[in-house]
């Protein structure tokens, strides 16, 4: 199993809504069990050329059913823009200890589905949701160095 990966939302007013992580370095996270994110280009299927502009599909994770699920919720059903995200990944370093090494900020986030999940035969212990969300600029950070990249879905890619 990977070591999860840790949310932060803001809602409109730029409120941090409060997850139940109590851990000091991530207090009021929440923790994903599975988070899923792709950008795809179209190419020409005989040639290999491009076709179009990059895409950006929605991104999608697992989470716990907690606090922080009627806030996601009222955000699909009233169509509320969340100001932020924060998605934290974290890896074990060479003593052994884990790191945070990747960031992926969101700007004007919209909860566009939620799904809660029982899985058969009691797989998983807690009940769980998957919940698909889309954004308005995306960025990327590798903490190490301070590498990173940010796109805008709405704004004209140039080569």
């Amino acid at each position: 199993m990977s070591i999860p990966a840790h949310i932060w939302l803001t809602d409109e007013n730029d409120s941090p809504l409060i997850g139940e992580c109590l851990m000091p370095t991530r207090l009021g996270s929440t923790e994903l069990k599975s988070f899923n994110h792709s950008i795809w280009i179209p190419t020409d299927h005989n040639t290999g050329k491009l076709t179009g502009t990059r895409l950006h599909v929605p991104i999608t994770f697992e989470k716990e059913i907690d606090r922080l699920t009627p806030y996601l919720f009222r955000g699909v059903c009233q169509g509320r823009i969340f100001k932020s995200a924060l998605i934290k990944m974290y890896k074990i370093n060479e003593a052994g200890i884990e790191v945070e090494y990747f960031n992926i900020i969101l700007e004007n986030v919209k909860i566009t589905r939620i799904s809660p999940v029982l899985f058969p035969l009691g797989v998983a212990g807690k009940h769980m949701e998957e919940v698909e969300i889309r954004y308005e600029s995306i960025e990327w950070k590798y903490c190490d160095g301070n590498i990173m990249f940010k796109d805008s879905w709405n704004e004209r890619a140039i080569a």
